[in-house]
């Protein structure tokens, strides 16, 4: 699937987010941060690799979509109750 991104005035096409690349995210440590002096919980970590999708997976069966302009982001939310963010 894909997320066509469009001016509502003039229908243009801005932006188009869609799964050509299929392979999972990179498996770096996610729940680091600079105030944990880089050191991750093992059981933290074990957790948020089994939510990790695929983007096609992240692009299947949609059922909502957000948008919010202060932020620039795209948010989606499918059937499987998982949100994902669309940022650049």
């Amino acid at each position: 699937g894909s997320i066509n991104v469009s001016n509502i005035l003039s229908g243009k096409c801005l932006a188009k987010i869609r799964a050509s690349n299929s392979s999972p995210m990179d498996d770096k440590c996610s729940c680091c941060d600079s105030s944990s002096g880089g050191s991750c919980n093992s059981r933290k970590r074990k957790h948020v690799s089994k939510m990790r999708s695929t983007v096609a997976e992240a692009l299947e069966d949609i059922t909502a979509l957000f948008y919010d302009e202060d932020r620039n982001e795209i948010y989606t939310g499918n059937r499987h109750g998982l949100v994902h963010v669309w940022s650049n």
